[in-house]
């Protein structure tokens, strides 16, 4: 039986529904963070190349795995196809990714990070989403004690943490998508490298011969 002109419109609208993102990124240029777009990207083929140039015929930085989180440095369609710049989460080459093949990161806590990252900037005008203590130490040979922290934040896992020690130092510690990423290290104040684990929902931090102690909520909220 011949379907009437509405069937098929509608068969072809679902049919449109069901296919992969990757036709979907074709038809729409995500718009940069500073528009309220992505803050990062997730590769989402088995391998995708990074080109120097957003074209097929540009040459191949290097490929991207499967997973591989990039941040959203702005996209443009060129040629009828759109193209991201983009860059490793954390550092590493630049250059330009097919947008089909990407997709917004989903976080641990299930949220996708959208707009500018303001943290830093909320953070050093104290307009904080949370107080409460931390545990923290200034020396490599003390007890862990207690420091006040103040920690601005948006989905995602984005976030600074300030935390302030009795002794009134402050130090701000920085988080993409959930990652420790770096602290507030001047020349002046440098006291040795940034280091950074997670066993479980506890971030463990040093700054040099500082320390920080703090479960993964002071992160994402909850």
């Amino acid at each position: 039986m011949a379907k009437s002109g509405s069937a098929l419109v509608l068969q072809t609208a679902l049919a449109l529904l069901a296919m992969p993102g990757a036709l979907q990124a074709q038809s729409e240029v995500p718009a940069h963070p500073e528009n309220g777009g992505p803050l990062l990207f997730e590769v989402k083929s088995a391998s995708l190349n990074l080109r120097e140039e957003p074209s097929t015929s540009a040459a191949i930085v290097t490929k991207l795995n499967k997973g591989t989180v990039l941040n959203n440095l702005g996209c443009e369609r060129r040629d009828g196809r759109v193209w991201c710049d983009v860059q490793p989460l954390g550092g590493g080459p630049r250059g330009y990714a097919a947008a089909s093949f990407l997709a917004p990161p989903i976080s641990p806590h299930g949220a996708v990070a959208y707009g500018p990252d303001d943290t830093a900037l909320r953070a050093g005008q104290g307009q904080f989403d949370a107080n409460g203590p931390i545990k923290c130490a200034l020396r490599a040979n003390e007890a862990l004690g207690t420091c006040d922290m103040g920690v601005a934040r948006i989905a995602g896992g984005w976030a600074t943490v300030v935390a302030t020690h009795p002794t009134g130092k402050q130090r701000a510690i920085y988080f993409q998508n959930g990652i420790a990423i770096g602290a507030d290290m001047s020349q002046a104040d440098y006291t040795g490298p940034f280091k950074a684990t997670k066993n479980g929902d506890m971030y463990r931090i040093s700054v040099g011969t500082e320390r920080y102690e703090f479960p993964e909520m002071v992160v994402f909220g909850g």
